[in-house]
């Protein structure tokens, strides 16, 4: 059924971009097209290094005629609205900025196109003269298949870290000059609070073989039970009521749709969803980071504060969804790598009890592994950008 409608949608979206095409000749030289500028994040959101960085554009380079695509439904529209000029993901105008754009930029592969998935398979049939920027969602350590070269086809790939940048040179095959070494965008805003926020962040990231699952076969898997059950762990209770701490769980977008399933009776334990949350301030505003493989540890880590791995699926994890890349977390992680609850709130007792400071081990692992730690990434990012035209 889901491939069904998604034939559907492919011939809507080629008829569409036809007619766009056309369209196109037409309004070509009129100034809202000149040397044009999109940049969006996946059409729906405006929170990470795509939001960042039209904000930098928009401050420190008005003069470049930019756009952010964005859903006029996206929680996020109105406080990115007042920055610059904002089209409507998906409208016929997206396609017309689609075709015209001297630059592309986006936080994931084709997600400035009116539809991700259709461009990401047939974008290589339509002439494209722009260039294409990979701003990156997050720093990659797995060896993601999509993310090869021979699966996208973009001019600039923005990496953050030197084992990184080394390991997708040596890997994903792409042409000498498109890896560029600038750090994340959205890293100018992360800062490390000064007093403690009582709050601990639980940010699981999703499950592949989870994608087509329904609402009843998702109350079964074992992400549901294994991290419902440790919201609703008697010992979880103890431990916050012990620190007057709260926790908050926020599971990868993918996850978001099954997040009513996820209850707790216990008052210091929130669930948060996608509208009323930014991925940002919560970590911003929390001490300490528990999740299991999510690239968003290194955020973390930037501000240099101390987390646990709690991965109680390794193998299955890396049969099912990312193979193994440069990071192993048994050497090189941040933080405490545990598989059991128990071991989890023994990890979590030696952080409190060590003022929320990083052990000096993981520390020292932290300040190699980064290249910059600083607040010019966007502007590293738009030199970067500069230099391909």
């Amino acid at each position: 059924m889901y491939k069904f409608k998604r034939l559907f949608v492919y011939i809507r979206v080629l008829l569409v971009m036809l007619i766009a095409e056309i369209a196109s000749l037409f309004v070509k030289k009129s100034a809202a097209y000149k040397d044009l500028w999109i940049v969006s994040e996946r059409g729906v959101d405006a929170r990470d290094n795509g939001y960042h960085f039209f904000k930098f554009l928009c401050a420190e380079h008005p003069e470049i005629n930019a756009v952010y695509v964005i859903s006029g439904q996206s929680p996020d529209r109105e406080k990115v609205a007042p920055l610059g000029r904002l089209i409507e993901y998906g409208s016929f105008r997206h396609y017309l900025c689609y075709i015209l754009a001297k630059v592309k930029v986006s936080t994931h592969i084709d997600g400035y196109s009116p539809d991700i998935l259709f461009f990401h398979k047939f974008g290589k049939l339509f002439p494209d003269k722009s260039k294409k920027i990979f701003l990156q969602h997050g720093i990659i350590k797995d060896d993601l298949r999509f993310c090869h070269a021979d699966q996208t086809n973009i001019d600039m790939f923005v990496c953050s870290a030197v084992p990184e940048y080394e390991y997708i040179d040596k890997f994903f095959g792409y042409k000498k000059g498109v890896l560029k070494l600038t750090g994340l965008c959205r890293f100018d805003n992360l800062k490390k609070q000064d007093q403690p926020t009582h709050r601990l962040l639980f940010m699981p990231t999703w499950r592949s073989t989870l994608r087509t699952c329904n609402r009843r076969s998702f109350l079964d898997s074992d992400y549901f039970k294994k991290y419902n059950g440790l919201l609703n762990s008697k010992k979880l209770s103890e431990l916050l009521e012990q620190y007057d701490y709260e926790l908050v769980f926020y599971p990868h977008f993918e996850v978001h749709r099954f997040l009513d399933c996820f209850s707790c009776s216990d008052p210091r334990v929130h669930i948060a969803d996608f509208k009323n949350n930014d991925v940002q301030d919560l970590l911003i505003n929390s001490d300490i980071l528990i999740t299991d493989y999510s690239s968003v540890f290194f955020d973390y880590a930037y501000m240099r504060k101390p987390m646990v791995y709690y991965q109680y699926d390794e193998a299955a994890f890396r049969a099912e969804q990312y193979g193994q890349g440069y990071f192993d977390y048994k050497t090189d992680s941040f933080g405490d790598v545990v598989e059991t609850e128990d071991e989890l709130f023994d990890s979590l007792r030696r952080i409190f009890n060590n003022d929320l400071q990083p052990d000096e081990v993981y520390l020292k692992k932290i300040n190699s592994f980064f290249k910059f730690n600083d607040t010019e990434n966007c502007r590293r990012v738009y030199d970067a950008i500069s230099s391909l035209l």
